[in-house]
């Protein structure tokens, strides 16, 4: 087949037709595919903002927490020691009033037992003084006492006296006689008085008077 002007130019229309319609698609294509990757462009950036925004936002909230913590922790530490302080004042203020009562106990124990002491040895003095008397009476008395050495010195008649009647019937009474009977000396010794005693005759005529005035 060969080839006339009309069918070459006929071909060549179409094909510059052609031509022009993949230069108008490929041109289309192009304009899409950089509006593709424009977009995909601006989406990761978009996504990168809002990564490091998140980033940052939950870094500044770590960080608040972190301090929120810490200002927790050191309130509560503030809290402890203030807590502990307050109980070493009080524990240091009953040291104080448990050693003042201590002392005060142990002053009114001191005085207890002083006065007991001062009690005892004022009983102590009263009783030696007591004896120390009891011992100068006997010490005075205990020359007229009896004894075994002294026993004839002391028990002769001069001890005692006799009323006038008495006196005149002495020797029928005589100790030393051997012909006495039990009955006689036992009158005997009825009758007699100790030295310095008064006879009742005698103490009558003195009280008479008195009763009489």
């Amino acid at each position: 087949m060969v080839a006339t002007p009309a069918t070459i130019a006929r071909v060549s229309a179409g094909a510059l037709k052609n031509a022009s319609v993949v230069r108008a698609l490929s041109t289309a294509a192009a304009d899409s595919e950089y509006s593709f990757v424009n977009s995909r462009r601006a989406y990761r950036q978009e996504v990168a903002v809002l990564r490091q925004g998140f980033i940052l936002e939950e870094k500044r909230r770590v960080e608040k927490l972190q301090r929120d913590a810490e200002a927790q922790r050191m309130k509560i530490m503030k809290e402890k020691a203030a807590r502990l302080e307050i109980k070493r004042q009080q524990q240091a203020i009953r040291a104080e009033e448990v050693a003042r009562e201590k002392a005060i106990q142990e002053e009114e124990y001191r005085k207890y037992f002083e006065e007991k002491v001062l009690v005892r040895e004022s009983r102590a003095a009263e009783v030696e003084r007591r004896r120390q008397v009891l011992v100068d009476t006997l010490r005075d008395q205990s020359n007229t006492w009896i004894t075994e050495e002294n026993l004839e010195d002391k028990m002769s008649e001069d001890l005692f006296i006799y009323s006038p009647k008495q006196a005149s019937s002495r020797n029928a009474f005589d100790p030393g006689s051997v012909g006495g009977t039990a009955t006689s000396w036992l009158e005997k010794l009825q009758r007699m008085r100790p030295a310095g005693a008064k006879d009742d005759a005698a103490a009558a005529a003195e009280t008479t008077p008195e009763k009489q005035e």
